[in-house]
């Protein structure tokens, strides 16, 4: 069997990273996250008492998992 291009050389004590993010609450259940130069908005939909202006935390777990 060929080896993959794909291997990752093994790093004594595994990977670390980190990066800061700052969550600011919004009017109802907005809410903005902002991390380096990204800032993301999340929102309930009406029947969770939001105003649907973006989406939901759930669609950026989702997305996130699709990735």
């Amino acid at each position: 069997m060929a080896e993959s291009p794909f291997r990752r050389e093994r790093i004594p004590g595994g990977q670390k990273f980190s990066f800061d993010v700052r969550a600011v609450k919004g009017a109802g259940h907005r809410k903005r996250a902002v991390f380096g130069a990204f800032a993301i908005d999340c929102d309930e939909g009406p029947a969770l008492g939001g105003d649907d202006s973006a989406p939901p935390p759930l669609a950026y777990f989702g997305a996130a998992l699709a990735f």
